[in-house]
């Protein structure tokens, strides 16, 4: 008998599964739908908060709380969804994240008091959490490893982009046509894309682990706490100013006991829900450089330019053509991604 007839048979390699145009495009599609109706949610409160303010019959400081219920789960929120991605499996994460999101979109539709909306903010905050890492990974998804962390990154990225400039040139004609309950029908028109794009176009499988223990939970609880006050205290710091308010003095204080008490636990883990030692290599402080960077440009476009066109008397439908050219200019920068 020859040697190669006792040689087992070795089983034949597993096909690969190259994505043809059409699954791309409706990857592509999903990340944009996703990113767009997580960031109207922020961006149609952020770009009108005067023309809220009365509506709900509140004043400027008051009506500055809808941004900071929003941000108080939403700065934190994707940490700990990691490991509930890896618990329960992606593809449930991803349906249960857009179903609820959808729900409490809806539920705005039928809000027209302050302390509601306040209410519904945070819950949007927590679930707009889960649909933009969902839309991240939706942009990566198509690529192949060489280039999700090049062309995929950088088009996921300026997909985060889009919502803002998108939202302050439609809000002009939305609100004329229906106030709050307007902008928030777009919303739902948009997460009921998404909803369809989701059970239409899967993530790619990821195996499940038992993750999440008990020192988890307890970790998280230091960090929501510390991140939440600080998107408080620097949220309203300028409406209520720095000095002027002494609770502000008292949220970053607290903040700061947050986010030393959750680092003092996770480096004495073995396995722990932050790696500090990873997140301050050279290698990751390049990359969260070049994320804070990105993040400041955005912060300005929405903060910076606006409020000082604001200060000069412009009307928000003025500034539509200034937002035209910022979305231009977002899409064509991403276009020479490589």
């Amino acid at each position: 008998m020859s040697e190669t007839a006792v040689q087992p048979q070795q089983p034949p390699a597993a096909p690969q599964v190259a994505h043809t145009p059409r699954p791309f495009l409706f990857y592509v599609l999903t990340a944009i739908a996703l990113g767009l109706a997580q960031g109207f949610g922020l961006n149609f409160i952020s770009a009108n908060i005067t023309q809220i303010q009365g509506q709900f019959g509140v004043t400027t400081n008051e009506s500055a709380w809808l941004l900071a219920a929003y941000y108080i789960p939403n700065v934190s929120l994707s940490i700990i969804l990691i490991k509930v991605r890896n618990q329960f499996g992606l593809r449930n994460f991803a349906e249960i994240a857009i179903v609820v999101f959808l729900a409490v979109s809806a539920i705005h539709l039928f809000v027209d008091d302050f302390h509601s909306a306040l209410i519904l903010r945070f819950f949007a905050g927590a679930v707009g959490s889960a649909l933009s890492s969902l839309g991240f990974l939706y942009m990566l998804e198509p690529f192949p490893p060489a280039r999700k962390m090049t062309v995929g990154l950088s088009l996921a990225l300026a997909n985060q982009a889009l919502a803002a400039p998108l939202a302050r040139i439609l809000s002009p004609a939305l609100l004329d046509l229906g106030g709050w309950h307007a902008l928030y029908l777009l919303e739902v028109a948009l997460s009921l894309i998404a909803f369809a794009l989701v059970y239409k176009v899967p993530l790619g499988p990821m195996p499940r682990t038992m993750t999440i223990r008990l020192i988890d939970l307890i970790s998280y609880g230091f960090l929501a706490a510390g991140l939440g006050c600080f998107a408080v205290a620097l949220t309203l710091g300028r409406y209520y100013w720095w000095l002027e308010a002494p609770w502000i003095g008292v949220l970053l204080a607290v903040a700061v006991a947050g986010v030393a008490a959750t680092v003092v636990i996770e480096l004495n883990r073995k396995e722990p829900l932050l790696d500090i030692a990873w997140l301050t290599s050279p290698p990751m402080l390049h990359f969260l450089g070049v994320l804070l960077l990105f993040r400041v440009a955005l912060s300005e476009q929405a903060s910076g330019a606006l409020a000082l066109l604001t200060q000069l008397g412009l009307a928000p439908y003025q500034l539509t053509t200034l937002w035209t050219v910022i979305l231009i200019a977002s899409v064509g920068a991403s276009a020479f991604a490589r």
